[in-house]
């Protein structure tokens, strides 16, 4: 399960990720979620292992990477958890949740946030899954324009209510064609 996308600034592979990558994989979701940038947030203990934990994302779902083919780096990833997963807080019956979707800072605006979601896509519908499900936080509005505009529709009775400090979460869908 290889695509390749040719971008203005190069070319990528988005393609699951191989075992002995998942400690880059975690690295790489700590990064492009800028928790490495001078002065940044830090998360809490939970998230930062979530965050790092890339084998557990492996073992629970798909762990796929965009690699630039030309220097081997892996810029982005996304995981794929099936409903039931110890990971997963979105996924009902007949879903697959997207989560932990990250690309490095140094290798935005090459359009891999829309191949990672559009691959996640394709992948939930050869899986059998009825729809995509992913959450994100309310104030990431960059992310939510994306969604919106690859036809993820916002569910608002989804959504709960979640103690401060924690940020309040907006959760989307996109339903999948059936298959024939």
């Amino acid at each position: 399960m290889t695509t390749t996308q040719t971008a203005a600034v190069g070319t990528y592979v988005i393609r699951e990720a191989r075992r002995e990558e998942y400690d880059a994989v975690g690295r790489l979701t700590y990064e492009g979620f800028g928790h490495h940038l001078p002065g940044a947030h830090q998360p809490d203990e939970e998230r930062l292992g979530l965050l790092l934990d890339a084998t557990a994302r492996a073992n629970e779902g798909i762990l796929l990477v965009a690699e630039d083919v030309e220097t081997g780096r892996l810029v982005g990833t996304a995981s794929l958890l099936p409903f039931g997963s110890r990971l997963s807080r979105q996924a009902e019956e007949g879903e697959v949740e997207l989560r932990l979707l990250a690309v490095h800072p140094e290798a935005r605006r090459a359009g891999l946030g829309q191949r990672l979601l559009d691959e996640s896509a394709r992948i939930a519908g050869i899986r059998g899954a009825k729809r995509v499900v992913l959450d994100t936080a309310v104030d990431n509005e960059t992310s939510q324009r994306l969604y919106r505009r690859l036809g993820y529709v916002r569910r608002p009775e989804r959504e709960n209510e979640r103690p401060a400090p924690k940020v309040q979460l907006v959760v989307y869908t996109l339903d999948l064609p059936s298959a024939v």
